[in-house]
């Protein structure tokens, strides 16, 4: 080693935890009744039964882990912390590493593929790579800025949305060939957005900052009546949005967007941070205390319109 030189951080196979499905969790994702939980410490819980119960998985790693996302009823993928990422071919039950770049200072945030082969992740310092390929291979778009991307999804009419630190909303209708930079009137940072209709957005962020467009031109900041951070969002089979808040509170909308009330969890003092609508119509909320499933009548009649 070069003098000067720091060790690279070593990694090893997640600990086998008995209590690991209380521990924070980062993301959520699922298909038909299998869900995927993942979070700090390389721990993945993987449920059949629509997140009624968990079990822990293997992991190839230690690091935390920030985003899951099903490809389809085989192949899944989760990336996180020094660059991690990792893929299932068995529906989540086993996994391994894949290189996509050797960086310990870069945490990977987010993860889509929009088909079984293209697919994108974003991170740290405006990180943003793609594949045509499956994952096989992977190529980096370098930015002219560096904002860190925290979420990326896709809009029913195909379009994708970026989100990001410094006010990023960007937007693209060709699978990420070319983005367009929105203003969306807010210079702090933005966690996630939830597609409209005609190519707009409800986007969502910092201190309970809430803005929403018809069409990503014309944007409206939504008053709610908090300024938690707004970390994670989920559109409902029957239209409703539903934003994960602060402690023990999410965030829920009947009227697209244009006004949320506030819905309390259960435990009143678990931080949610990500949100899955699984198979049944149970809701399921990670929080730092594991996962939290909410039944349908538990949100009955909340913001629904």
């Amino acid at each position: 080693m070069a003098k000067g030189e720091q060790p690279k951080p070593v990694d090893g196979p997640a600990v086998m935890a008995r209590l690991a499905k209380r521990s924070v969790l980062n993301d959520i994702h699922g298909q038909a009744a299998s869900v995927i939980a993942v979070g700090e410490r390389g721990h993945i819980l993987l449920s059949v039964d629509h997140g009624k119960t968990w079990t822990q998985q293997p992991a190839p790693t230690r690091r935390t882990l920030n985003a899951v996302h099903w490809v389809d009823s085989r192949i899944v993928w989760a990336v996180g912390h020094q660059s991690v990422v990792l893929r299932s071919q068995d529906g989540g039950k086993s996994w391994a590493k894949i290189q996509v770049l050797d960086d310990p200072e870069t945490a990977f945030l987010d993860v889509l593929f929009v088909d079984p082969k293209k697919g994108f992740i974003v991170g740290s310092y405006g990180k943003l790579f793609s594949t045509n390929e499956g994952g096989e291979k992977w190529t980096e778009t370098i930015q002219d800025d560096d904002p860190h991307f925290y979420q990326l999804t896709k809009a029913v009419g195909g379009a994708l949305w970026l989100i990001g630190e410094f006010g990023t909303v960007w937007r693209s209708d060709n699978l990420g060939q070319a983005w367009e930079p929105l203003d969306a009137l807010y210079e702090g940072t933005f966690f996630g957005a939830l597609p409209l209709a005609k190519r707009g957005a409800v986007v969502f962020g910092l201190r309970g900052n809430i803005f929403r467009s018809e069409d990503g031109a014309a944007w409206e900041k939504i008053e709610t009546s908090t300024n938690a951070l707004l970390h994670g969002g989920v559109q409902l089979r029957d239209g409703r949005m539903i934003l994960t808040a602060g402690a023990g509170k999410l965030l829920l909308s009947g009227d697209k967007g244009r006004s949320f009330n506030p819905v309390p969890l259960p435990d009143k003092a678990a931080m949610p941070i990500s949100l899955w609508e699984v198979g049944d119509g149970g809701l399921l909320v990670t929080t730092d205390r594991g996962v939290i499933r909410l039944e349908p009548d538990d949100l009955a009649g909340g913001g629904k319109k």
